[in-house]
């Protein structure tokens, strides 16, 4: 009796043994499924973390391109060829299924979106997404799937799109957006072909008055920009009105207009009487090399943007290396292509500063001529390391420097193109200004009424070729007849097929985001404080002449 007793002591105590073991090692169990939760909570935390970081940077994580900047070109460079190219309403759409990536493309190829599978947030669910990045700004419903997205910045925009509505949903997809491209991108799409067109046309205003058949180019015909002269411009309280008028007849459309006028300082001004004229470029260049640039391009643009314009065909990048020209003088800074690209951009600084456009001018160089190319057409002969060294320099370190707008002139360039001028040679606009010297903005003709056009060209014919040449901007600032005739023209090219609507679309992008980019907006201003406008005129004079 005694001996099963023991034995079912000893069965009692290895139960209880077991037990203790089993309890033990499920204990374990759970504080290593704790630790792996913990673990798996801290990656996932880590993870969102990293990614809203990359994507206030325009960027996905791991990678190295980023919205709004990067080029379908470079993303190509990098991984080769997409599996699918396919072209919307809403752009280009690009996949490559390897890399799990998606992109947006402008009209331009510029990536403005990039959507990508990231395998290490498959258990990354929404309630976890609140709690580490917070409630997103918006819900969106997917196909059954929910979109998280937040709004991080004035730039970027992240979104989150899960497998499912449901909270315990995991990320299936992340996207990063570049907000203003996709803005524009939406504008485009919202056009007519008609008011594309209005936007690559910038017209004259007869008179001091806005007339009734410039207010219908504007309302009717959508012209997107209008260039002022002193004809224009009376007295300070008249020219108020009529930069007033003009943006009230522009009311009722999708983008604002570019007013702008050739507000060089010297002999070339444009503003009313009232105001004292700024300091000739000359002036500007002789004094302490250049010092004062900067301070005159600002003043340049506190007096356009007081009167309500955004735009100044200026500054003249032109080196004055030709003692016989009839045109350019002292609207040079001089006669060394450096001081003139140091002070030239240095101006266009100051315009900027003041949320003034800053158009370079008179590319490839009008400097050395003897021809005004407002009479006829001014012929250049120099080979073309002359001209990258001497009149290219200024507009090669302006481009570097970030220049948004180039105006382009009459000017037969025998090196580069010998048969047509430059203002709508492809091999000057294309080849050399976007492709060799990496230009992407707005590309703008000089006033095709000008002799060196008219004398010698049919003005339909030029706008045509000017922007099949890669040009966004056709310049008429005299007569509203050669208007009707660039847009018809235009028109024609696109139902003959001279002229894609895609390649119109690039041009519009560019305008509209210049435009973007310097704010524009059809605000009406109420007065001009002339006399503070002069005193800071009297100052500047006194630096530049002291030179100190």
């Amino acid at each position: 009796m005694q001996k099963v007793s023991r034995i079912l002591l000893l069965l009692v105590v290895g139960a209880i043994f077991m037990i203790a073991i089993g309890c033990s090692n499920q204990k374990s169990n759970q504080n290593e499924q704790s630790k792996q939760i913990e673990i798996r909570n801290k990656q996932n935390e880590q993870a969102l973390i990293g990614i809203r970081d990359a994507a206030e940077k325009g960027k996905l994580p791991n990678q190295q391109w980023q919205v709004g900047k990067s080029t379908f070109q470079q993303i190509q460079d990098q991984i080769g060829g997409a599996d699918n190219v396919e072209r919307d309403s809403k752009g280009t759409h690009v996949v490559y299924e390897k890399e799990q990536l998606k992109l947006r493309l402008t009209e331009n190829n510029q990536v403005y979106k990039l959507r990508t599978v990231e395998s290490t947030l498959d258990n990354v669910t929404q309630t976890q997404t609140k709690e580490i990045l917070g409630a997103p700004d918006k819900l969106r419903q997917v196909d059954e799937q929910t979109a998280f997205i937040y709004e991080l910045n004035d730039e970027y925009r992240l979104t989150l799109l899960f497998t499912s509505s449901e909270n315990h949903a995991s990320i299936a997809e992340i996207a990063v957006l570049h907000k203003p491209s996709a803005e524009i991108q939406a504008v485009i799409e919202g056009m007519q072909l008609d008011e594309k067109l209005g936007q690559m046309i910038m017209m004259g205003v007869q008179g001091p008055q806005l007339d009734s058949v410039a207010k219908t180019f504007i309302q009717d015909r959508h012209v997107g920009g209008i260039i002022l002269f002193k004809r224009n411009f009376v007295s300070v309280s008249q020219s108020l009105n009529l930069i007033n008028e003009l943006k009230q007849a522009n009311a009722n459309s999708k983008t604002p207009l570019f007013i702008g006028a050739d507000e060089e300082g010297g002999r070339v001004t444009r503003l009313p009487k009232g105001l004292m004229k700024t300091p000739s470029n000359r002036k500007v260049g002789n004094a302490a090399n250049g010092k004062y640039a900067y301070d005159v391009g600002e003043l340049i643009g506190r007096k356009m943007s007081a009167f309500g314009l955004n735009m100044d065909f200026a500054p003249v990048l032109d080196v004055d290396s030709n003692s016989n020209n009839p045109v350019i003088g002292d609207r040079s800074y001089g006669n060394d292509a450096q001081l003139v690209s140091k002070a030239g951009i240095q101006q266009a600084n100051g315009m900027t500063s003041e949320y003034v456009i800053p158009v370079v001018k008179h590319f490839p160089g009008h400097g050395d001529t003897s021809v005004d190319s407002h009479i006829d057409l001014p012929v250049i002969t120099h080979n073309k390391e002359r001209l990258q060294n001497v009149e290219l320099l200024p507009f090669k370190q302006a481009i570097k420097g970030g220049v948004n707008a180039v105006m382009v002139g009459h000017l037969l360039v025998e090196a580069y193109d010998p048969k047509t001028p430059a203002s709508f040679s492809k091999i000057i606009i294309q080849d050399l200004l976007r492709d060799e010297l990496q230009f992407d903005g707005v590309v703008i003709t000089d006033d095709l009424v000008m002799g060196a056009i008219v004398e010698n060209y049919s003005i339909g014919e030029v706008g045509v070729q000017s922007i099949v040449a890669g040009g966004d901007i056709l310049l008429v600032g005299h007569k509203y007849t050669p208007v009707n005739e660039l847009l018809t023209a235009l028109q024609e090219a696109i139902n003959e097929g001279v002229i894609t609507e895609q390649r119109i679309n690039q041009s519009v992008e560019r305008i509209l985001l210049m435009k973007q980019q310097y704010e524009v907006k059809d605000i009406q201003r109420e007065q001009v404080n002339v006399e503070e406008l002069n005193q800071q005129t009297k100052e500047l004079i006194k630096k530049i002449e002291s030179g100190n």
